[in-house]
This record gives C-alpha cells, sequence and structure tokens, in this order.
C-alpha cells in the first residue's frame, strides 16, 4: 500500500517526496543484471587465466607450450 500522507500538491499534480515510492524498479533490475554478468565474466577470466598458467608449468615453459599447441591443432 502506498503511503499517501507524504503527498503534496505542486501545480496542481501530486508530488511525492523520498523513500514514499520508487520508479527506478526498471534502473535496479539492470544493474543487478549486468553486476551478475560482470561477476561471471570475471570468474571465467580468472578460469582461463588459471588453466594457462597450468599449462605453462606442465608443459615446461612458452616454447614448449606454443609446440604442443602447434602439435595439437595440426597433428605433427
Amino acid at each position: 500500500m502506498m503511503d499517501f500522507s507524504k503527498t503534496q500538491m505542486k501545480h496542481g499534480q501530486a508530488v511525492m517526496h523520498g523513500d514514499s515510492h520508487r520508479a527506478d524498479t526498471g534502473d535496479d533490475m539492470s544493474l543487478a543484471g549486468i553486476t551478475v554478468v560482470i561477476s561471471l565474466a570475471s570468474l571465467i577470466g580468472v578460469w582461463g587465466l588459471a588453466c594457462l598458467a597450468s599449462a605453462l608449468v606442465q608443459s615446461g615453459g612458452v616454447l614448449g607450450l606454443g609446440v604442443a599447441w602447434v602439435s595439437a591443432v595440426f597433428g605433427f
């Protein structure tokens, strides 16, 4: 229920003050959606960097990783 006790008239139209009404719920939903997308993208990025670091360690460095990548992609 809306509290109309804080409503005032200005130029013939009702004006609500402060915390009695929020008209920007769409903006809040957009902000929540963007926050979720950015959080998931960050987790995926961190996971990718962890996988790259693991591959570098297991292959013996950048050169070994390059050789293994070429071998995996081209088959030789």
